[in-house]
């Protein structure tokens, strides 16, 4: 069971504006140049990586920007979509 007030409500990542999930992706997307810099530059796993490129953009790099910044693009508000309706409308 949660613990939170009833107060509060949770924000979904759809529901914030577009510049908002872009600085998110970004974030998300920085962790892997860290990630990559720090731990697969270094250990020479590089090495087993078909494709990679050190210290350059590569293919990997395209593949991280694409599964971190596509959905976030993606990502639509219930504001956004339209609405149904389940009842016929009368003449």
């Amino acid at each position: 069971m949660e613990n939170r007030p009833k107060s509060t409500s949770r924000v979904r990542l759809a529901d914030l504006p577009l510049l908002v999930r872009l600085a998110v992706g970004l974030s998300f997307f920085s962790a892997w140049v860290i990630f990559e810099e720090g731990i697969v530059d270094r250990t020479g796993l590089w090495e087993l990586m078909p494709g990679y490129v050190k210290a350059r953009l590569c293919p990997w790099d395209l593949a991280a920007l694409g599964i971190v910044l596509v959905p976030m693009l993606l990502l639509r508000s219930r504001r956004e979509l339209p609405a149904t309706s389940t009842s016929t409308p009368t003449p």
